[in-house]
């Protein structure tokens, strides 16, 4: 009765985090009304938005798939939805989940056993999933993934000329199986921060700092405890105004302090932008490919060894501010 009791539990977490996952897939699907054109603002090329400044709150869709392989043997595959529900120009929601994930832990020590044993144990999965995941069966695993919400606010402050934005990430254990998600609900506060780079030669180059706190706030049985500080730097430099081409390099420096462990892993962004009723993007959009390594990846801690990413971004209009959160709680 309490295994079937926990297993209702799960499913019913797992059917809210869908909800909301449909709720913003058709809200922000909404707003795909006649193209207009896109605002002037930071992180453009050549005045067309590449869709990668953390300040401009315009209603997005960006499908990627995602390759990755860890130091341990791990190798994932994801198929992720990823969009942005601007409400106002001040704030603005996201949403990122993993509809079709492929984990593959044959190449790992859990699994040294196959054929004749079937794998066992745990392994880290620092560089996939925040508290490792089982090992169990044949090793491969297909389903879904984990779903990320994040919330941002622009409060209009700057620091040494920049613009502040502050935000709030929650992780939902959305995953159909053990193997492919953490079984964990976490969350906690960002902090953004981002400069434009007026010295480099062409406009629309930035510098963003993303910094998130993450703590474990429920997690099953048997899943490790997560607190980690995970910084996703941007970089983005023009480098083509006439074909509207972007290099954007993230880096990635993570620090879990339940474990005592510090990883680093980056990825050049190379990607080009379109024009607002430019072949299939309406209201303007980009097409990008981005690698990326792990730098000193430790495989007992399951960092990242390398990942491939590719993905497109479909930009909306931006929605009418009716309803400027910011000056209500002025």
């Amino acid at each position: 009765m309490n295994r079937l009791i926990r297993s209702l539990e799960k499913s019913a977490a797992r059917a809210r985090g869908l909800i909301l996952i449909m709720m913003c897939v058709v809200c922000t699907s909404v707003l795909a009304l006649p193209a207009v054109a896109q605002e002037e603002g930071g992180g453009k090329v050549g005045k067309v938005d590449t869709g990668n400044d953390p300040r401009n709150f315009t209603s997005k869709f960006m499908p990627y798939y995602r390759h990755t392989e860890l130091k341990n043997g791990l190798i994932a595959d994801d198929l992720v939805i990823f969009g942005m529900w601007a409400l106002t120009k001040n704030f603005a929601l996201t949403y990122e989940t993993s509809l079709g994930s492929k984990v593959d832990i044959t190449g790992t020590a859990a699994c040294a056993g196959l054929p004749d044993t079937d794998c066992t144990g745990s392994v880290p999965g620092h560089g996939y999933l925040p508290n490792g995941l089982p090992a169990e069966g044949d090793g491969v695993e297909v389903g879904m993934g984990d779903t990320i919400l994040r919330a941002f606010w622009n409060v209009d402050s700057t620091l040494w000329g920049g613009a502040v934005i502050p935000g709030l990430q929650v992780t939902l254990p959305t995953a159909t199986d053990s193997v492919l998600g953490s079984e964990t609900v976490a969350g906690g506060p960002i902090a953004t921060f981002v400069w434009d780079l007026k010295k480099y030669p062409a406009p629309g180059a930035f510098f963003a700092m993303m910094n998130i706190f993450e703590f474990d706030w429920y997690r099953d049985a048997g899943r490790d405890q997560v607190g980690r500080y995970i910084g996703r730097w941007f970089l983005q430099l023009p480098i083509n105004k006439k074909h509207k081409l972007y290099i954007l390099t993230e880096f990635q420096p993570v620090y879990d302090w339940e474990n005592s462990h510090f990883s680093f892993w980056f990825g050049p962004e190379f990607g080009k932008a379109f024009m607002p009723s430019e072949g299939i993007f309406r209201n303007g959009g980009a097409i990008y490919i981005k690698p990326g390594i792990g730098i000193g990846a430790d495989s007992n801690s399951g960092d990242r060894d390398w990942t491939l990413e590719i993905g497109v971004r479909f930009f909306f209009p931006a929605a009418p501010d009716k309803y400027d959160i910011m000056s209500m709680l002025r």
